[in-house]
């Protein structure tokens, strides 16, 4: 097991925050036996992903030594659903390595191509551009 720093930065676009349910999957060099990983749901006592918001997890899972992709999405629940995400930051605690993945999207039934789930490169280091 790995200890996690999950940061996750909702776009500064109108209706940009969500309501739903956010979960990720992280895959990475040793997690290529599994189908896929496990979901992961992000929550906190805080009101999260809200319009222009950084929102920070920590999380414990299998330490999968180099990540090749972050899936992120919801489940399109409540009554705001839509969600502009802009990037998610990745930290293992335990190596001190750090991966971006860049989306700048819309995770929503009616913008764009209708997607609530997303699969983003994981690049090595920590883009810190807005």
């Amino acid at each position: 097991m790995a200890r996690y720093k999950i940061t996750v930065v909702t776009g500064n676009v109108d209706s940009a925050g969500t309501d739903a349910n956010v979960y990720i999957q992280l895959v990475g060099e040793l997690g290529k036996a599994d189908p896929l990983p496990r979901k992961i749901r992000l929550d906190n006592q805080y009101d999260n992903f809200e319009r222009g918001r950084t929102d920070s997890f920590t999380v414990d899972a299998p330490d999968l030594t180099t990540l090749s992709e972050i899936i992120i999405g919801h489940d399109n629940s409540g009554s705001h659903p839509g969600w502009f995400l802009d990037r998610v930051f990745i930290r293992n605690e335990d190596r001190g390595l750090d991966w971006t993945g860049r989306a700048n999207r819309w995770l929503a039934r009616d913008e764009e191509d209708g997607r609530t789930e997303v699969r983003l490169p994981a690049v090595r280091g920590r883009d810190h551009r807005r």
